[in-house]
């Protein structure tokens, strides 16, 4: 496996710590992909809040299905 320094791509490093993925082409073909490691990346708790609703009934029976039963 290659590994490069920071020093080496000081710009792809920048965007990569962003979350970006970098595809590397040869002739116009892409032959890798550069991705953060996944526990660099850090999610945001809460961002769905509000978005959605549970009803008060949910865990209750469906009543459509008594013929199946």
């Amino acid at each position: 496996m290659l590994t490069l320094e920071i020093e080496q791509q000081p710009e792809w490093i920048k965007l990569i710590e962003q979350g970006e993925e970098i595809v590397v082409l040869q002739h116009n073909q892409p032959v890798a992909k550069i991705i953060p490691f996944a526990s660099q990346v850090k999610r945001k708790l809460g961002t769905a809040t509000g978005l959605f609703a549970i009803s008060d009934d949910f865990n209750e029976p469906l009543t459509d299905f008594d013929g199946y039963q």
